[in-house]
């Protein structure tokens, strides 16, 4: 067991800047974030010692720019770029699993972007972007680390990129929704000389569509596609017997060189609205997972390793609700 404490508090500061009236916009900004990081316990418990707890500050400067351009009649671009920080996790600091000396992450990102307005109501947009993280925690790769050093702060990561997205806003009509995909590679490394290999979170596609029609007198009903390529994971090419354990052991393959299959998932709902005068009573019906697909969200193994199989999502499941509002 151990206790930690983060505490940060961040003001930040923007100006919007436009020297040609609307048409161009400078939006320089800075946000100052200090991180206050406390813990009873930087060594494993011993009854032998007292506790000895640990106390780190940083404080991270973090400039970002963006530049809006209003090009032609409805198409507007935009470039813009920042630096980032984040505290690490809170398991992370632990003196027998982690590190207590952890500090603060960084990152840095780029995107770059175009919106059209094809009419009106109907925008199409295009984004791509750019991320490079350092100072991540990983794995310590010792065959035997320090005490206190299970994990180390040598971590790489970088992500490059692109989103489209086709929008269609209700404005005067019954229908509005939209069409995104993304296509993504995020890859990290543990240490400055380790290969590249997938974030474990790693998506490579990723497609949404979602769509509501107003049926009129209250009556409204939509759907939603989503559709994801599955998350890493390490291969389990063989096994063998641990004598002195008593336990079966596995021998892995290359890091996240192996996928959990694709997700897809398809929601309804339908709903009606009263008028109450000044409020307003919605009741509704979302139907998630409507096709009862089993997506599988995880590997398990038998203790052996002899079998596995896979963790499943929820299946179809109905959920009846009412809202108030006034």
């Amino acid at each position: 067991e151990w206790k930690s404490t983060i505490a940060s508090a961040a003001p930040y500061a923007e100006v919007d800047w436009a020297p040609w009236g609307d048409k161009l916009h400078f939006t320089p900004g800075v946000r100052v974030e200090p991180y206050l990081i406390s813990l009873q316990r930087r060594r494993p418990a011993n009854p032998n010692f007292p506790d000895l707890g640990l106390y780190q500050r940083d404080v991270s400067v973090q400039p970002r720019l963006a530049v809006r351009y209003a090009a032609l009649e409805g198409l507007e671009l935009e470039v813009a770029a920042g630096r980032y920080s984040q505290p690490p996790l809170a398991d992370d600091l632990s003196a027998v699993f982690g590190n207590p000396a952890l500090g603060v992450s960084r990152g840095s990102h780029l995107l770059g972007s175009a919106a059209y307005e094809v009419r009106k109501d109907v925008k199409v947009e295009v984004t791509v972007f750019h991320t490079r993280s350092e100072r991540l925690a990983a794995r310590n790769p010792a065959a035997a680390p320090n005490v206190a050093e299970a994990l180390i702060q040598e971590g790489e990561g970088r992500s490059l990129g692109a989103q489209f997205l086709l929008r269609r806003d209700k404005g005067d009509g019954a229908f509005f929704g939209w069409l995104a995909y993304t296509i993504l590679e995020s890859e990290r490394k543990d240490s400055a000389t380790a290969a590249w290999r997938p974030f474990d979170y790693d998506q490579t596609h990723v497609l949404t569509a979602l769509g509501s029609y107003d049926l009129g007198a209250g009556f409204e009903v939509g759907a939603r596609v989503r559709l994801a390529s599955g998350f890493p994971r390490t291969p389990v090419t063989g096994v063998y017997y641990d004598a002195r354990r008593g336990t079966h052991e596995p021998l892995l393959g290359e890091y996240n060189s192996d996928r959990i299959p694709l997700f897809l998932q398809v929601d309804a709902r339908g709903a009606k609205r009263f008028d109450l005068g000044g409020s307003e009573l919605e009741i509704y019906l979302d139907v998630q997972n409507v096709t009862n697909r089993e997506n599988p969200e995880e590997i398990a193994y038998a203790p052996d390793y002899s079998e596995r199989r896979y963790v499943l999502g929820l299946p179809i499941l109905p959920v009846l609700g009412a809202r108030w509002s006034f």
